[in-house]
């Protein structure tokens, strides 16, 4: 009986093992697409955090930024723009993502599809009002 009783534990884990593996082995997992460290806008916008896109395992890309730390200031956007773009010149050439979600924490942006990341590789906090970048991330295969 107990020997009974064994095998029909050792079949019951084995078969639930065949069952589990190829739904995990097909489940893809997110991948860190791009990387970068958010650095001061200029010298007098301090800014630290990282940004990186990330490809959801269901075929989304976001812009996360962890710790980002940089001046609270009214309507500040978070555009993606060509790495070329510096200081206050970004002309009409960037990607909006939204609205900034705060001045400190971990934050997600949804990018579309539509965007290249080849092209738009760098984000950028964006001060509206006054016209002017508050932090950068130059980012970077990961």
């Amino acid at each position: 009986m107990h020997t009974l009783r064994r095998l029909l534990t050792v079949i019951a884990v084995a078969s639930a093992a065949f069952l589990i593996l190829p739904a995990a082995e097909g489940m893809a997992a997110n991948v860190e697409l791009l990387k970068g460290t958010v650095r001061d806008g200029d010298s007098s916008h301090p800014a630290a955090g990282r940004a990186a896109v990330v490809r959801t395992d269901a075929g989304k890309r976001l812009l996360t930024v962890r710790n980002l730390a940089i001046r609270p200031a009214g309507a500040v956007r978070v555009y993606l723009v060509p790495r070329r773009v510096r200081g206050s010149r970004i002309g009409s050439d960037f990607k909006d993502l939204g609205r900034l979600k705060g001045n400190r924490g971990n934050q997600k942006y949804t990018i579309p599809r539509s965007v290249d990341l080849r092209r738009y590789n760098t984000v950028i906090f964006w001060c509206v009002p006054f016209t002017q970048t508050l932090g950068r991330a130059d980012l970077r295969r990961s």
